[in-house]
């Protein structure tokens, strides 16, 4: 009997230091805390729209191709739809959008597209900061526009006191390098071609 506890009090000793030293490290402690950029990249979207996934059914259903782009593709190869909801759509926490747009690639959301009312503006702005902490940016003091950059997501927040509308887009950094990494390669194709 004292054999077989002393076989597994090591294990068991190792694994509740790994279990202790996991929940103090920084990356594992600040996972989807509310207030950090962690939390942008663990919520990874709004809305129940998710970068990088794919679009439910139910979204399927509630989407139509922008005005004027029909069904083909821009120039990154990416499709954009409205999502057309039969109300205001409510976001998280008592936030409202008047409408969502989606921009996708092979399927993929690459950018979430939430415009709100601008008297909404500075709602959106302490709501934010809020879930995802400081801003990492603001490219300009005379303009309430705000940039959070993790590695994974990207949030810029927009609101200008002439414009009707304020606009917050999501944009996924691994889909969106991968556009640039292909389109690299089409351009670099283009003037090998040409030469």
């Amino acid at each position: 009997m004292k054999a077989k506890l002393f076989c597994y009090l090591p294990y068991r000793v190792v694994m509740g230091l790994l279990i202790i030293m996991c929940l103090h490290s920084p990356g594992f402690s600040q996972a989807g805390k509310i207030g950090s950029l962690a939390y942008l990249r663990a919520r990874n979207g709004i809305g129940g729209f998710n970068l990088g996934g794919l679009l439910t059914g139910e979204q399927e259903q509630a989407l139509t191709y922008i005005d004027g782009e029909g069904s083909k593709p821009d120039a990154d190869s990416c499709v954009t739809y409205e999502y057309h909801p039969d109300k205001q759509l409510e976001l998280e926490d008592g936030l409202t959008a008047t409408h969502i747009c989606v921009r996708t690639w092979q399927n993929k959301i690459v950018n979430i597209y939430v415009f709100f009312n601008r008297n909404q503006g500075y709602k959106m702005l302490s709501k934010f900061l809020h879930w995802y902490g400081t801003f990492t940016a603001k490219p300009n003091d005379y303009q309430d526009v705000y940039l959070w950059d993790s590695r994974t997501v990207k949030l810029l927040l927009s609101y200008h006191p002439d414009d009707d509308q304020g606009i917050a887009v999501y944009t996924s950094v691994p889909l969106t390098n991968t556009i640039n990494a292909q389109n690299a390669k089409r351009l670099t194709q283009l003037l090998t071609s040409n030469e």
